[in-house]
């Protein structure tokens, strides 16, 4: 009797605490229940959010006008050509991040038909055509698309403040005196000043104008990425859907590359004149804009020497020429100027390939080759003649 006693009040006990379990999963699973579907509640809540934001974002746009998976550049050219204005170089890849690479105004090289000028001089001598030749012909690369933005365009397309921020403030020239234009650190500009911002030197140094046309492409790219069709407003005028298109890509990219070309100063007759570091811009090139290349590796060097005494006779030789990958580095007179035929000189035996490359390109005129004291300045030399037609009144 004692030992029923004792396992009855057991037996009572787990019955209990079988029921609490039960109780307890029921109330769990309804718990469980109510906080799954809450969870879904919250996704679907999630899901619909981003719907309607993609439809407030210019995503088609952008995804309609990309440029990707293919190999382009344009030439921005931004202003009057004496000496105020801005050269950029938009450029996407098949590849890896697409990239806006400023060029210096006061960047000394071999202007074709010219000699040895800045590339402002290039635009002042015949325009954004001659800049872009020249910008080829420095960096060996292609370039697709010339844009050339008259001067105050930035200032309509850009229709409303726009938040710079400058390393150092911009002094210039204002009514004979010079005067703050703008502080160091971030500020709200409005759009006139900003084009001052990028295409006025200033009285800084050309590093500092460097500095702030970075910070100025900065702000132009944040606001096309915010409203694409500021790239219309700012080159489709001038004959720049494609560049347009080019531009918006750059600036919706969130692994887009702004970089400068690598440059130092450079002992010039010019002020404050700069020129590429010559141990760094071929790996420079080589990694931004190395699928631009028109001909990879070594390009043979070329002197074009003015043989019949027309003003402008290397001018169109030299952009043939420039165009296929060859290296201007000297353009001058002749020894005379009644060569009747045009000659191309290969500076040695290993130089007879791009000579006859450089002939078969003219289309005329005879082929030789020096061979007792060739040149080691250039690889071939081209002395143009009569039988070749002359741009008048430009270049040498």
């Amino acid at each position: 009797m004692v030992t029923r006693r004792r396992v009855w009040p057991r037996l009572l006990l787990s019955v209990v605490l079988v029921a609490a379990l039960a109780v307890a999963a029921v109330l769990q699973w309804d718990w469980v229940r109510a906080r799954a579907g809450d969870a879904a509640d919250q996704v679907s809540r999630w899901s619909t959010r981003l719907r309607v934001t993609a439809l407030t974002l210019p995503e088609a746009e952008i995804e309609s006008r990309s440029v990707t998976g293919e190999s382009a550049a344009a030439l921005i050219v931004i202003g009057a050509g004496e000496e105020d204005a801005a050269f950029a170089l938009i450029a996407v890849a098949p590849t890896g991040p697409p990239s806006l690479v400023i060029l210096p105004q006061s960047m000394l090289l071999s202007v074709p038909g010219y000699g040895e000028f800045r590339l402002i001089d290039a635009l002042r001598f015949e325009g954004a055509d001659l800049a872009a030749l020249s910008v080829t012909n420095q960096f060996g690369v292609r370039i697709d698309r010339v844009v050339a933005v008259p001067a105050g365009t930035l200032a309509t397309a850009i229709d409303q403040p726009v938040e710079v921020e400058l390393s150092a403030p911009m002094f210039a020239e204002q009514d004979g005196t010079i005067q703050r234009v703008v502080d160091a650190g971030a500020s709200e500009v409005t759009p006139q000043i900003l084009e001052t911002l990028l295409i006025v030197p200033g009285e800084g140094d050309p590093f500092e104008f460097l500095q702030r046309q970075g910070a100025v492409w900065r702000a132009v790219m944040a606001a096309v990425a915010a409203r694409p069709a500021l790239a219309d407003n700012l080159l489709g005028d001038a004959g720049g859907a494609a560049a347009a298109d080019l531009l918006v890509t750059v600036a919706g990219d969130p692994d887009a590359v702004l970089v400068t070309v690598p440059v130092e100063r450079a002992p010039s007759a010019w002020p404050d004149t700069v020129a590429p570091v010559r141990d760094r811009i071929d790996g420079f090139i080589a990694e931004r804009l190395g699928h631009l290349l028109i001909r990879p590796g070594v390009r043979p060097r070329i002197e074009i020497l003015n043989g019949n005494g027309r003003v402008g006779a290397t001018r169109g030789v030299a952009g043939i020429l420039v165009r296929l990958g060859f290296h201007l580095i000297r353009t001058d007179n002749a020894d005379r100027f009644d060569y009747r035929e045009t000659l191309v000189i290969g500076q040695g035996q290993h130089n007879e390939g791009p000579a006859r490359e450089a002939a078969a390109a003219l289309g005329r005129g005879s082929l030789q080759l020096e061979v007792r004291a060739p040149s080691a300045v250039v690889d071939v030399s081209i002395i143009v003649g009569d039988d070749i037609p002359t741009e008048e009144g430009r270049g040498s």
